[in-house]
């Protein structure tokens, strides 16, 4: 990688390739991410959901990476002439020089650096004669395929399953050669690279159909990650029931040979040579076209499987191949979260730009992936399935591999009796934990790297498979049985079963054949997860004991220590949200060590300042105090109020409604109340009731919620804070002219996760950052909610928060800007609430 010594000015908005008239904040924000890009800073962006964040941020980026490279590149030529000129200078006046060492020595300097320069040079040109050819073998596959389509699909089935003796790729193994392949990948000069990810697929999803609208889609080399899940085209992968299993499955046909069947074999014995066989989609030839055809036009998740059934090829190993050439990669959060993942999949944050979109949530997110939980039936099972392979290859074993199992079975034996002896949940820190269970003086690291260096998970779990698929053994077992015995036993035991059957189907109908038991995931897995937690510093988590519940589970307190690899690898750092306010705590837990690389911008919405009208609304129809918080929320008096509120509302707001209530329970609660009140019956003379509940698949709710609202003059969807429907869902123009959110959402405060965590905070960061932090996490959920209202720079509406405790100062500052600069305060009383919303919605009809 070559770094330029050039600084590059911001240009103006018309050149980053955005593909409509940018707004002013769209503008502002591309430039503003150009410079922190440039500087090699940490920018923390707040751009409202609605604003076009996403194709901002993503024009931005390319923009700088477009100018970026072509300054390498003229930089370093230039350099290089530089050089040679500086050279033959030194070369001239040391043939003239008295001091002939001094003159030497820096004529030396100049050749090494002049080697090393035309080295980077020597690559980058290999470089761009390797992307020309591939894009010269792409068009010869688009006017093949343009040609004859179906010939050339019959053509890759008939062709792949011979390829299958190819012995390349037999050591594919993700956990032990990742390290080898990549000492054996030649020297290639590194560009630098975009990693761009978000939380859900269907998130990067919109990123892709955005960037095909712009002028970057043409030409940008991009790549979208995934899982085996999302992109595995094999019918015999995709068939199990867990990713884990998908995991295994795949690798083990990976590393497969080719076992073509035989004409002469039982069809039962051919079906098993087939399970065992190569994965016929992973044949060189299919993989190197669709490597091709992801580094030339920008394919989604679903694209990229659609490509690679229909040519033949796998797209989750074609996807990680082409990656390392990628100038723009999209991946999920968990793939650049955790340190295993970047390595499973070769990322090289080196240098790198890094943004995170949708990063309301990020230290959450972060804590979540790093925490553990275990249970007891996993336990269980490890044990069962630990002492089986143990008896069963304990002469096979080597002396070290021996100790290594049997500290193992030790470690869950512990843990399972500190389960039974315990009888209150409790915190303890992980020291703590190995001392009580009397397992401190093993090595877990040492153990750690055993399983990984051996891949003991998944030979456990092809011991366990093949344990459920045979007949378990009497505890009075017979004495061996000679050849002929055996055989004539046999041939007897199939008589008999023979005239039985006969028997059974003459008296009555034959019964169902037996199901055939699922295979559980490894229970290993998950052990070692939390054995992996164990090992790192006592002061960044506790571990929590439940007796009750029969788990363990490790609570991530130190976001920080997780997070120190990309900070310090990665050149600049993007963190964007829709709501990113307050951000205090996550400057003071993730980028301490560097305050002076920060930049922060919190821009308005697109929208004018009258497309929404929000209200604190402090009391109800009656006059009475809007108070619900845990202790009044569920009294007679304020669901009274609560129902009137609807119906009031409901009455004078068109379309659809979505009221989000503090929990699962709640929303029962008032429902019931609705209902015995005859509210309810009012409320669906004129809007159809919708509810959303704990479990619920919400695309079929949200259809019939926008039929009704098509269909008739309205609906009301009472709903929850932190729920599927209050986080990236779009009620864009009439599916929420009116967005109400009753009380203020705190979790739990007696929770003992949340109670370690904040006085976790309150030691590492001051006194009162604790309770900062259980505010916050109310705050965010809440801004979630009210993101729902505005979506594009056409749509309105009215947000009403009910309860007094939002009139406060305090409060209003973590709402976000373009909500707290118009927020009104309904002090004189209810009625001026509805009048208000009545003169709104009739402003925006003429």
């Amino acid at each position: 990688m070559f770094s330029p010594r050039k600084a590059l000015p911001a240009p103006t908005a018309q050149d980053f390739g955005f593909p409509y008239t940018p707004y002013e904040i769209q503008a502002q924000l591309m430039q503003e991410l150009f410079l922190v890009l440039e500087r090699k800073q940490i920018g923390i962006f707040e751009s409202p959901t609605g604003t076009g964040k996403s194709l901002t941020l993503t024009c931005g980026a390319l923009t700088w990476l477009q100018q970026h490279e072509q300054l390498v590149r003229a930089e370093l030529m230039q350099r290089i002439e530089q050089v040679q000129a500086e050279l033959e200078l030194l070369e001239r006046e040391s043939a003239q020089a008295t001091d002939w060492i001094t003159a030497q020595s820096e004529t030396q300097s100049q050749r090494q650096e002049l080697q090393q320069l035309q080295r980077l040079r020597s690559l980058l040109q290999e470089k761009e004669q390797q992307l020309q050819q591939m894009r010269e073998r792409r068009k010869t596959q688009r006017r093949a395929a343009r040609k004859a389509q179906q010939l050339l699909t019959e053509h890759i089935a008939e062709e792949a399953t011979p390829e299958l003796d190819s012995d390349d790729d037999d050591d594919d193994e993700e956990q032990q050669a990742q390290t080898e392949l990549e000492q054996q990948q030649p020297e290639r000069f590194r560009d630098v690279q975009i990693f761009y990810c978000s939380r859900t697929h269907s998130q990067l999803t919109q990123i892709v159909s955005e960037l095909r609208k712009t002028p970057h889609g043409k030409n940008v080399r991009c790549v979208c990650l995934g899982s085996r899940q999302q992109l595995c085209v094999n019918a015999q992968v995709r068939r199990l029931n867990s990713v884990a299993l998908m995991n295994e499955r795949c690798l083990d046909m990976a590393r497969a040979k080719a076992a073509p069947a035989q004409p002469n074999k039982k069809p039962r014995l051919a079906a098993t040579a087939l399970k065992l066989s190569r994965c016929s989609f992973k044949s060189s030839v299919p993989l190197q076209q669709l490597q091709d055809a992801l580094l030339c036009e920008p394919l989604d998740i679903e694209e990229l499987a659609q490509e690679g059934a229909s040519c033949g090829g796998c797209a989750y190993y074609a996807s990680r191949q082409a990656q390392p050439q990628a100038q723009l990669v999209l991946l999920p959060y968990a793939l650049l979260l955790q340190r295993s993942a970047r390595e499973q999949l070769g990322l090289q944050l080196s240098g790198a730009v890094i943004i995170i979109d949708e990063a309301h949530n990020l230290l959450d997110t972060i804590a979540q992936l790093h925490s553990a939980e275990l249970n007891v039936e996993q336990l269980q099972l490890a044990r069962e399935q630990l002492s089986g392979y143990k008896q069963r290859y304990v002469q096979r074993l080597s002396s070290a591999n021996l100790l290594r199992l049997n500290q193992l079975l030790f470690v869950v034996r512990r843990l399972l009796q500190l389960l039974e002896s315990s009888q209150a949940s409790r915190l303890l820190r992980t020291y703590e934990l190995t001392a009580e269970g009397d397992f401190f003086n093993i090595d877990l690291v040492a153990l750690l790297q055993f399983c990984e260096r051996t891949r003991f998970a998944q030979k456990l779990q092809g011991y366990a498979k093949q344990l459920q698929s045979e007949p378990q053994p009497s505890e009075n077992r017979a004495p061996p049985l000679t050849l002929l015995q055996r055989l004539a036993t046999q041939h007897q035991q199939r008589l008999e079963h023979t005239k039985k059957r006969k028997l059974e189907t003459e008296q009555q109908a034959a019964p169902p054949p037996a199901v055939r038991q699922p295979l559980l995931p490894s229970p290993l897995r998950p052990l070692l997860a939390f054995l992996s937690t164990l090992t790192s510093a006592a002061a960044d988590g506790r571990v929590l004991l439940q007796p009750a519940a029969g788990s363990f589970k490790y609570l991530l307190l130190n976001p920080a220590e997780h997070f120190a690899d990309i900070l310090s690898q990665a050149r600049a750092l993007i963190i964007a949200g829709g709501t990113m306010q307050p951000t205090q705590e996550l400057t003071a837990q993730l980028f301490q060590a560097c305050p002076e690389r920060i930049v922060q911008r919190f821009y308005s919405h697109v929208v004018p300042a009258d497309a929404v009208l929000p209200f604190v609304v402090p009391t109800g129809p009656t006059g009475a105090s809007l108070c619900f918080n845990y202790a009044q929320r569920a009294t007679p008096a304020m669901l009274q109020e609560l129902s009137m509120l609807l119906q009031n509302l409901c009455n004078v707001l068109p379309a659809g409604v979505v009221c989000f209530l503090p929990s699962y329970g709640y929303l029962d609660t008032v429902y019931a109340q609705l209902e015995r009140s005859g509210v309810l019956a009012r409320i669906a003379q004129r809007k159809r009731i919708f509810r959303e509940s704990a479990g619920q698949a919400v695309e079929q709710l949200l259809q019939q919620y926008a039929d009704a609202i098509q269909d008739s003059s309205g609906a009301l969807l009472l709903s929850v804070v932190g729920g599927k429907l209050s986080e990236g869902l779009n009620f864009a123009d009439n599916l929420g002219r009116g967005v109400i959110v009753v009380g203020l959402p705190y979790p739990n405060r007696n929770s003992p996760e949340l109670q370690e965590r904040m006085r976790h905070l309150d030691a590492t960061l001051a006194a009162g950052a604790g309770s900062e932090y259980y505010e916050n996490l109310c705050m965010k959920a809440v801004n979630q909610c009210i993101g729902r209202s505005v979506r594009h720079i056409r749509d309105y509406a009215c947000v009403y928060l009910l309860d007094e405790r939002y009139a406060s100062a305090k409060i209003q500052q973590k709402l976000p800007a373009w909500i707290a600069h118009q927020l009104v305060v309904a002090s004189g009383g209810f009625g001026n609430v509805q009048a208000s919303t009545v003169r709104f919605f009739k402003s925006k009809q003429t």
